[in-house]
This record gives structure tokens, sequence and C-alpha cells, in this order.
């Protein structure tokens, strides 16, 4: 099968949203929910977005987005490593169709997303939750360092403990 990475297209925005949906049904990802799903995949300080491509179909994706001093992560990283917040950016909205993985899809994303801020001179910080743990493994093989444990609060009171990491580039 032949995957490739590229910027996510508008016509994507289906097949992803679909895999979304698969993707929550089966471990909770993301933990706010997927109540409109080509909407979450967008974000309003988005830099970049890539879709991973296997055989023609869109099985997956990463965001990095413009950090601002309300991110969790942000504020992490503020305060363990310093900085100007105007340097960071934060992947956000990684994944990977359950039935795609293992193909090396979540790494190429990742470092798509690496490459692209390094090549900004951006720092990256960004925060995961405890329970995906194949996400932290993930990272660590990546060279991703984790920096500090926090709580994530989303829906009405809700919350879900995480870590933060940084990529030292």
């Amino acid at each position: 099968m032949a995957l490739t990475i590229r910027p996510r297209r508008d016509e994507d925005l289906p097949a992803l949203a679909a895999a979304l949906v698969r993707v929550h049904a089966q471990d909770g990802y993301p933990v706010e929910g997927v109540a409109d799903p080509e909407g979450w995949l967008r974000h309003d300080r988005e830099l970049q977005s890539w879709t991973a491509v296997e055989d023609g179909l869109p099985i997956g994706q990463a965001a990095l987005t413009r950090a601002t001093s309300d991110d969790d992560a942000a504020r992490v990283w503020l305060d363990h490593i310093g900085g100007d917040v105007n340097r960071l950016a934060i992947p956000v909205r990684l994944f990977v169709h359950p039935d795609h993985r293992g193909t090396g899809a979540g790494r190429l994303l990742m470092e798509a997303a690496f490459e692209f801020a390094r090549t900004r001179g951006l720092a990256i910080a960004f925060d995961v939750m405890l329970k995906d743990q194949a996400a932290i493994r993930l990272y660590g093989r990546l060279g991703a360092q984790q920096i500090a444990n926090l709580t994530h609060h989303y829906g009405d009171g809700l919350t879900e403990p995480a870590t933060v990491f940084v990529m030292h580039q």
C-alpha cells in the first residue's frame, strides 16, 4: 500500500470526519466528543494541516496551530522552558483510522508538523491525555520529552489527566 503525507484539502474532510468518528468510538479521542467532526478537524489558529493518504483514501490527520497563553501546553512550556509564546506551535488533531494503524502514518504526520515548525524557527509543545498510551509511545520514539503532568478540563466540569511534551530541535 502506498502511504503519502500531504497538506490537507477540503475534499479530504468527509473521509477524515468518518475516520475520526471511528477513532472516537474506539479510543474516546477526542475526549470532548465529535458532534461536528468536520468542524473539529479545522482549528481557528491552524498554521498547516496534513493528511495521511493510503491508496487514495484519507486515513489520518495532524494539524499545527499557533499557541496562545491560554493553551495548557503553552502554560506548562512557559513555566518550564520559557520563551515567547508567539514562537510556539502546538500539534493538534492527530489521529489515524484504527484499520490503518501500524502503517507509520502517525509518525509521518507528526514528522511533517515538526519539520514545518523547525523550518520556521518555532518551538513545539503539546499535551496528550495519559489514557492515550499509543500516542505517548509514539511521541517518545520521535524524541519528544515529557516535562510535566496536568489536568485537562473540558465540557461541564469534566477532567482528564494529561502530560505535556516538548520537541527539542
